[in-house]
């Protein structure tokens, strides 16, 4: 169903992919490792008929029957103007099939009949897993479909996958960082690099200094109608109350929709909050975001979004990419090369104020989260900047922070 043989990709840069060889039958399923840059997403997106026209490829690419694709970042491959539930439903058999799946993955009536800006990352990640299935595809090509998923949420996710191929007998191809995926779909491993089990950074002692302090918060989404009627108030945030201190990294962990991001945007100061106060307000505050194309300017180079920042070229090699990039654009990246981008650049803006990653590591191989992570503490030790990590993962969440916080329905557990 799927054959790549001698397959050779290249960009500007220099070589993606180089003469990468393997096939799959009806029922196989292949898991794609690798470090981020090393080629997952670019060879996906060839097999899908996606690849990017500046690349030049050699050798052969070839996929047989219907194709089923997941990509990457959920927020660009969605249509803003149609409700989650229209948007599976014009590839199902019908309307209902569309519910029924929708509500397999975990999203409810008020989920299924809302419009993409309105759903949380991982919900609008597992609504691209409800369109893929209900294609019927013979071939099912995932890039990283959890990796913004909590736990129950990526154990239905994956049931989802698991019965599908099951029942239909199509052929897997999925790209993660996440081995237990793997294992879980019962994938053989095809891996683009060596894989290495490498340990975080240990959290150093936090000042016991306030920073910032939020107090009662409340955050009530009132959602309205093509007819401009009003539906049901969605309250997103109720109450919370938490101090963050100098130096300190908090962990934030909660199901999709609990609020996470919602919070970290206020903090941001980029959404505004019915109640509660968050003081001082002259703290500086800087949000990576959870797609990093939504905290770049995709025209714009990486020596133009660190100057944003007033960082040199040269914080690329503390995430452990090159400094001689700086003159790429941010397109010709990977999303994981983008989301070390993003957070080199947050983190040097958040020098002595508080730093927001909303799910930014989620995308991250092992190695590369430990620079990221390594550059984070450095800049902690040396201004007192402040974390707040939001991460669905519990080994970073125990290894980075000094804190875990959890949220369920707005609500601080």
């Amino acid at each position: 169903m799927v054959v790549v043989d001698q397959l050779r990709v290249s960009y500007a840069g220099g070589c993606v992919l180089d003469s990468l060889s393997f096939t799959l039958r009806p029922g196989d399923r292949v898991g794609i490792s690798g470090a981020s840059g090393s080629g997952k997403t670019t060879l996906l997106t060839i097999l899908a008929g996606l690849g990017n026209p500046s690349a030049k490829v050699s050798g052969r690419a070839a996929v047989a029957g219907k194709v089923g694709y997941i990509p990457q970042e959920a927020t660009h491959s969605l249509s803003p103007f149609l409700r989650a539930i229209d948007q599976v439903a014009e590839f199902a058999k019908s309307r209902d099939e569309a519910a029924s799946l929708l509500s397999r993955l975990g999203l409810d009536e008020r989920r299924r009949n809302s419009f993409p800006h309105q759903l949380s990352g991982g919900e609008r990640q597992r609504v691209l897993i409800a369109q893929a299935l209900a294609m019927r595809p013979s071939v099912v090509l995932a890039d990283e479909p959890t990796a913004n998923l909590d736990e129950a949420a990526e154990a239905s996710a994956i049931a989802a996958i698991d019965d599908y191929l099951m029942k239909s007998g199509g052929a897997l191809l999925i790209a993660s960082h996440q081995e237990s995926v793997f294992a879980r779909l019962q994938c053989r491993i095809h891996r683009l690099t060596p894989f290495t089990e490498t340990p975080l950074p240990p959290a150093h002692a936090a000042a016991a200094e306030l920073l910032l302090r939020v107090d009662r918060l409340t955050k009530t989404y009132c959602h309205r109608d093509f007819f401009l009627r009003s539906r049901p108030a969605v309250c997103a945030l109720a109450g919370v109350s938490l101090d963050i201190h100098r130096g300190e990294t908090i962990a934030l962990v909660g199901p999709s929709g609990s609020g996470k991001t919602t919070l970290a945007r206020c903090l941001a100061r980029r959404e505004t909050w019915d109640s509660g106060e968050i003081s001082p307000g002259e703290v500086r505050v800087q949000l990576a975001q959870q797609e990093p194309s939504e905290s770049l300017n995709p025209r714009g180079t990486i020596a133009a979004a660190l100057g944003e920042a007033q960082a040199s070229p040269d914080v690329l090699e503390s995430v452990g990419l090159s400094a001689t990039w700086a003159n790429r654009r941010v397109t010709d990246l990977s999303e994981g090369q983008r989301a070390r981008v993003a957070i080199a650049r947050s983190a040097c803006a958040a020098r002595g104020g508080l730093l927001i990653l909303d799910e930014s590591l989620a995308s991250l191989d092992p190695d590369s989260i430990r620079a990221a992570a390594g550059h984070i503490c450095e800049l902690q030790r040396e201004s007192g900047m402040a974390c707040l990590l939001i991460t669905h993962r519990a080994d970073l969440a125990q290894s980075l922070a000094h804190r875990i916080l959890s949220i369920r329905e707005g609500r601080l557990e």
